[in-house]
């Protein structure tokens, strides 16, 4: 049975869905320092390239079972937009999508443009049941994904996450 791990790349309209690389860090600190946007994450800004170059590293170079990591970059430049990881979790065939992108990427559809190939592969390849998105229920940004792109509100998880879903069947009674 394929897994995410066997999509290491990933290719779209305008994007290219990759590993992050240590080239990537001076782009990475753009939004990493940008208060607005680590306010969503970690609350914690990056503000030099060594300390992104250690993120990189610690985070997006530390592998997890059933879990991709990947750079969202522009198809013709590869310049790193943002990322988005695919946290796959066997015992309940269900994946969660988490994604951030640069301020100044915003409101051009590359999140939901990266979301759609993730749910491509995940209900048409690896025959996921269920896939969701967790957010800040405070984010407004990132609530404006799943509901663009379909998902159902399951309300708000002890941790002030806004939960969303998307079945397989809802999924394929879109496409």
């Amino acid at each position: 049975m394929k897994q995410v791990t066997d999509y290491p790349e990933i290719q779209t309209e305008r994007l290219r869905l990759r590993r992050v690389r240590l080239s990537d860090a001076p782009a990475m600190l753009i939004y990493m320092s940008d208060e607005d946007t680590v306010r969503w994450l970690s609350g914690i800004r990056k503000q030099t390239i060594t300390e992104i170059t250690q993120s990189i590293r610690d985070y997006f170079w530390h592998d997890e079972p059933g879990t991709m990591k990947y750079a969202i970059a522009d198809l013709k430049t590869d310049e790193l937009m943002g990322t988005i990881d695919f946290r796959y979790h066997s015992d309940q065939n269900d994946a969660e999508i988490g994604y951030v992108l640069a301020p100044q990427q915003r409101g051009n559809g590359y999140v939901s443009e990266a979301v759609k190939a993730l749910l491509h592969i995940g209900f048409t390849e690896l025959a996921m049941n269920v896939i969701w998105i967790g957010h800040d229920q405070d984010n407004v940004r990132s609530r404006r994904i799943p509901q663009r792109l379909g998902f159902h509100s399951e309300g708000v998880d002890s941790q002030g996450h806004q939960i969303w879903t998307l079945t397989k069947s809802q999924y394929f009674a879109m496409q």
